[in-house]
C-alpha cells in the first residue's frame, strides 16, 4: 500500500511572518525527514515574498521508491519547463490517474533521457550501491542519491505496465475505490458532505482525474504510470483523497466555478500555488537534494550540517513518525537535534513534528463516559436533533452515528495531549536531546483543524466532511543554548 498524497493539508516551514520575518533576506537550508509527497517544499517556496533575494537549500527524503520518484519527477517538470506548461503537467502527473498522451510524450523527450544518462553509466554496478546525480537548471539545481536499482526503477515511471489498457486501468482502479465489499464506508464517507458534493467525491472515485466538473475527460487517455506501475492493483487505499492534503480555507469557489464542485476548486487552487512555486523557484538560489533511506540514516549522509561552517539547518520537519506506532519521540530529537541551527545562529530554528495518534491513545473508555454529556451538547449546535435519531425503528440511524462521532471534535485536546505528554516522559526526552519545547509555536498552529469556541457552523460542516478530526497536533522543539 502506498501513500502517494498527504493526509493532513500543507504547511508552511517557514512562516516568515512570525519568525525570521517578512523583510529577511538571507540563506535558509530546510530538511524534510519524511516528507511523503512535495506539499509542503511547495507551500513554503511559493509563499516566499517578492522581495526574498537569499538562497535555499532543501534536503527531502522519504524512504519509499515510489514517493522519491514521483516527487523528483515534479521538480524536474517544475525546473525545466516554463512554469505555464510545468504547473498543469506538475498537477496532473501529481493526482491524475490518467493523463493526456501528449503530457507522457513531454516527459518522455524532456526528462527521461536525463535518467537514462545515469542509469547507461552505472548499469555493471552492484544493485545497492548509492549513486548521486545534480542537474543544473540556471538558478536551480536538483541533486537525487538513489541506489542503482532504485535508478533502474525509475524508468518505469515513464512507461505504462505492458499490456495494461486504458480501459484494464480503470476497472483495475475502481475495484478498490468502489469495490461492492466497501460501498458500506463509501456511503458513510459522503453522507458527511452535502448532497451536491457528493456527486463530485463519486465522480472522482470513478475517473481519478482531477479536473472541474463539467470539464470534458476525452483527452485524458493514458494510464498515469507514476501510479500504475503493475497490472495487478492499485497502489492506494479506496478513500485516498487529495482534498486531504490542502486547507479547506485555501480551497474556496471562484466567482466562475459551481459551489459544490469541490475537486474543480481544488484543481483551481493546485494550478495557481503550483504556478507560483514554478515562478518562485526562478527568482533566487534554489538547491534541492532528494534521498531514499531510513529517517535515521539521514543524519549520517548530512554530517556537513553538523559542522559550524554549515550551521545546520533552519527548519526541520519529520511528520507524524515522531508518533509512538512509528520511530517515536526519544530517537526522532536525539538524531536531529545536532543538525538544527542553535539559538545563536538563528533564534527562529525549530523542529516541527506532527502527532496523529496521540490523543487517541491518551483517551480511555472512562474519559468517553465522563464527558459524553457536554460533548454532545456542543455537537447539538451545530446538529440539531431530528425525530428520526430518536426513532425506535431507526435505533442505529446515519444521523444519529454522524452526530456521535462528531463528539470527537469537542473533547479536552489539551489535557489529553499533556496526559500523552506525561505517559511517555516527553519532558524528559526532550532535555535529554538538548532541546525545549516551545510554549506557543510560531511555524504552524498547535492544532490547526480544531475546531474554535465560536466555531461557525461551516467550519463544523467542513471539518465533518473532512478526514480529519481536529486531534493533528503539532509541536515545535528548539535546541537549547
Amino acid at each position: 500500500m502506498k501513500y502517494l498524497w498527504g493526509n493532513v493539508p500543507a504547511i508552511d516551514v517557514l512562516n516568515l511572518q512570525g519568525n525570521e520575518g517578512l523583510d529577511y533576506t538571507g540563506d535558509f537550508r530546510l530538511l524534510f525527514g519524511a516528507s511523503g509527497d512535495c506539499r509542503n517544499l511547495i507551500k513554503a517556496i511559493g509563499t516566499l515574498p517578492p522581495t526574498y533575494t537569499g538562497a535555499c537549500e532543501v534536503v527531502m527524503n522519504d524512504k519509499d521508491i515510489a514517493i522519491v520518484a514521483r516527487n523528483a519527477l515534479l521538480l524536474l517538470v517544475a525546473f525545466l519547463f516554463d512554469p505555464e506548461i510545468a504547473a498543469p503537467v506538475m498537477l496532473h502527473l501529481w493526482y491524475s490517474a490518467f493523463v493526456p498522451a501528449e503530457l507522457l510524450s513531454l516527459m518522455r523527450e524532456n526528462i527521461l533521457p536525463l535518467i537514462q544518462d545515469i542509469c547507461s553509466k552505472i548499469e555493471p554496478k552492484p544493485p545497492t550501491k548509492l549513486f548521486s546525480k545534480t542537474w543544473v537548471f540556471e538558478n536551480r539545481s536538483l541533486s537525487l542519491a538513489l541506489p542503482k536499482q532504485s535508478w533502474t526503477q525509475l524508468l518505469s515511471y515513464f512507461e505504462v505496465p505492458s499490456g495494461l489498457s486504458t480501459t484494464a486501468a480503470k476497472n483495475l482502479r475502481v475495484s478498490t475505490t468502489l469495490h461492492p465489499d466497501r460501498m458500506d464506508y463509501v456511503d458513510r464517507g459522503l453522507f458527511n458532505y452535502p448532497p451536491g458534493q457528493r456527486v463530485a467525491m463519486r465522480r472522482f472515485r470513478e475517473d481519478g482525474i482531477l479536473l472541474p466538473f463539467g470539464t470534458s475527460r476525452g483527452d485524458y487517455d493514458t494510464p498515469n504510470p507514476t501510479f500504475f506501475q503493475d497490472k495487478e492493483s492499485w497502489p492506494m487505499k479506496d478513500n485516498a483523497d487529495p482534498l486531504a492534503g490542502w486547507s479547506w480555507q485555501d480551497i474556496t469557489p471562484s466567482t466562475t466555478s459551481a459551489r459544490n464542485d469541490i475537486y474543480g476548486h481544488l484543481c483551481t487552487h493546485l494550478y495557481s500555488t503550483l504556478l507560483r512555486f514554478c515562478r518562485k523557484c526562478r527568482q533566487f538560489t534554489l538547491k534541492i537534494r532528494l534521498f531514499q533511506t531510513d529517517i535515521l540514516a539521514l543524519p549520517d549522509l548530512n554530517t556537513d550540517a553538523k559542522t559550524p561552517q554549515q550551521g545546520g539547518f533552519d527548519r526541520i520537519e519529520v511528520s507524524n513518525v515522531i508518533d509512538g506506532g512509528y520511530i517515536g519521540t526519544a530517537p526522532i530529537l536525539s538524531s536531529f537535534a545536532p543538525l538544527l541551527k542553535p539559538p545563536h545562529q538563528n533564534p527562529h530554528a525549530t523542529l516541527i513534528g506532527l502527532y496523529l495518534n496521540a490523543v487517541h491513545e491518551a483517551s480511555t473508555s472512562t474519559d468517553q463516559i465522563v464527558s459524553m454529556a457536554e460533548e454532545l451538547t456542543r455537537v447539538r449546535q451545530y446538529m440539531p436533533i431530528t425525530p428520526c435519531m430518536l426513532s425506535p425503528d431507526r435505533e442505529f440511524s446515519a444521523e444519529l452515528l454522524r452526530m456521535l462521532s462528531a463528539r470527537e471534535f469537542f473533547r479536552d485536546l489539551d489535557a489529553l495531549f499533556e496526559r500523552y505528554c506525561r505517559m511517555l516522559g516527553i519532558e524528559g526526552m526532550t532535555q535529554a536531546a538538548g532541546m525545549v519545547m516551545k510554549g506557543k509555536n510560531t511555524v504552524v498552529e498547535k492544532w490547526p483543524m480544531r475546531l474554535g469556541p465560536r466555531a461557525t457552523q461551516e467550519e463544523f460542516d467542513k471539518l465533518l466532511a473532512s478526514m480529519h478530526d481536529g486531534s493533528e497536533r503539532y509541536v515545535e522543539w528548539q535546541r537549547v543554548g
